[in-house]
């Protein structure tokens, strides 16, 4: 299936269709990458802020998945960049194959903290991430290591994240 099938798949889905398929894919991300670097809603909002902030264009955590956005925009643009990116689209693929039937399954409400995990979760896909707290202050710390990457790719991944999180 193409990329654009995909998409328009996942296009067309209702927006508690497009909750559970985030929640599927999250599931799949979890199960194939290392733990996520940050275990709660502050330290995720910390670490996407410092992921899309540039010199010129600071983002406060507190403009990460704003609360006066519904929450389904979020969702939409998050299953957006996954579908995508090369690497994530078969994730979304698959996911969307195997989606059960409503009545097969139990999704919590989806909150921002959910757009946050996978927004943190395809960041670890793409990069080494480290988080460092000493003295109350919280560090984040991107590398390059998981596959050689040209200054174009990063600023790519960059401007995709930025997209989700700049409504």
């Amino acid at each position: 299936m193409s990329g654009n099938d995909i998409a328009d798949r996942v296009g067309a889905l209702s927006n508690q269709d497009s909750e559970r398929l985030l929640q599927a894919v999250m599931d799949r991300l979890l199960a194939d990458t290392a733990p996520l670097e940050v275990d709660d809603e502050e330290s995720a909002r910390e670490l996407v802020a410092a992921f899309v902030t540039r010199p010129d264009e600071p983002v406060a955590p507190d403009d990460v998945i704003r609360p006066s956005v519904d929450v389904d925009t979020y969702v939409r643009a998050a299953l957006t960049l996954l579908v995508e990116d090369s690497e994530t689209a078969p994730v979304v693929e698959e996911s969307l194959t195997r989606l059960p039937d409503e009545t097969q399954m139990f999704a919590d409400p989806v909150t921002a903290a959910l757009v946050l995990g996978v927004l943190v979760a395809f960041l670890q896909t793409k990069f080494d991430v480290k988080v460092s707290r000493k003295d109350g202050k919280v560090d984040f710390d991107f590398s390059v290591g998981k596959e050689a990457a040209s200054d174009e790719t990063v600023a790519k991944v960059v401007d995709a994240v930025r997209g989700v999180v700049d409504r």
